[in-house]
């Protein structure tokens, strides 16, 4: 049964790789002025490259090609590992991306740990106190944090944790302090709407059967939450966090700008601004290659811990 739901989530997954690959390549050759010119205008400094320097650029790109073609050519070296050069520092792209992948697969986990950290918790208190300071706090903090924009929320901590308070830097790469500030402001609309799941389910499950069983055994609250509740109250939440943890890496594009941390999504920004078309396809199918990825894992995660679903598949 697991390799069949593996091998079916394999197929689909090619055909997602594809489709997105289309549509990489598509966007970005439709994207305005001609790529050769802006890479030239960049490398060498001046406004007018030679255009003979253009025309050779142009035939190196595979921009005289027809779009199919060119795509077919892209995605043949892609196959091969082959995501071209950057114009820009003359490195192969794949040199580029793993040299700042790690950079933004830390800055997404740190932010998971701290949105479980912060969100599980909060959530069980404000289930177990409905309509309570508690309960009432976790709603006006969801509110807030979803409806602030993240620039919003990356300016707040910077101005308490980084100027007023002088304990974490703002910008720049290093040790784990560097990150602290750019996680907590990724997180925080992760922590809003896990912290309301984790509430929700936590109700849910304290008003099962097998609960009101335990309780006329005569279990106390503490053990029948410990032993009984939370297990099944976490399943929402678990998946929930496993599918964000794909998107959390799109999230990174906005925060490595406004931190400068050297991660995928500030290499990504880069590239659009120079117009370094491969860095610009190998990086926007390295982030749909980590969600697709990420959502294999979490659909076995919750084969494996979801029996309905596992029931569903037999």
């Amino acid at each position: 049964m697991i390799r069949r739901i593996i091998l079916n989530r394999l197929f689909q997954m090619i055909q997602v790789m594809v489709g997105i690959s289309l549509i990489t390549f598509t966007v970005i050759s439709l994207s305005p002025g001609d790529p050769a010119e802006i890479t030239l205008r960049a490398t060498l400094g001046t406004e007018s490259p030679p255009k003979e320097a253009v025309a050779i650029l142009h035939k190196e790109m595979g921009l005289d090609d027809p779009w199919y073609v060119s795509y077919l050519k892209w995605i043949s070296r892609v196959v091969h590992g082959d995501l071209g050069y950057s114009y820009q520092t003359k490195r192969s792209t794949l040199e580029e991306i793993r040299y700042a992948l790690p950079t933004t697969f830390y800055l997404a986990s740190l932010s998971m740990l701290f949105s479980a950290i912060i969100a599980i918790p909060l959530g069980i208190a404000a289930a177990l106190r409905q309509n309570g300071p508690v309960d009432h706090l976790c709603r006006l903090t969801s509110i807030v944090c979803l409806s602030s924009p993240e620039y919003f929320i990356a300016i707040v901590f910077m101005l308490i944790g980084g100027i007023h308070l002088g304990i974490f830097p703002v910008a720049g790469t290093g040790g784990i302090e560097y990150f602290i500030l750019p996680s907590l402001t990724l997180s925080v609309g992760l922590i809003a709407i896990t912290a309301r799941i984790m509430r929700t389910s936590m109700i849910e499950t304290l008003e099962q059967d097998y609960i009101r069983t335990a309780r006329a055994k005569g279990l106390n609250r503490r053990k029948i939450i410990q032993r009984h509740a939370l297990k099944n109250a976490l399943l929402p939440v678990i998946i929930y966090m496993g599918t964000q943890f794909g998107w959390i890496f799109g999230g990174a594009v906005t925060i490595e700008s406004i931190f400068a941390l050297p991660g995928l999504g500030r290499l990504l920004v880069n590239s659009v601004s120079s117009m370094d078309i491969m860095v610009m396809q190998g990086c926007m199918l390295t982030f749909a290659v980590i969600v697709v990825l990420i959502n294999l894992f979490v659909d076995l995660v919750q084969f494996y811990l979801d029996p309905s679903v596992r029931a569903q598949g037999e």
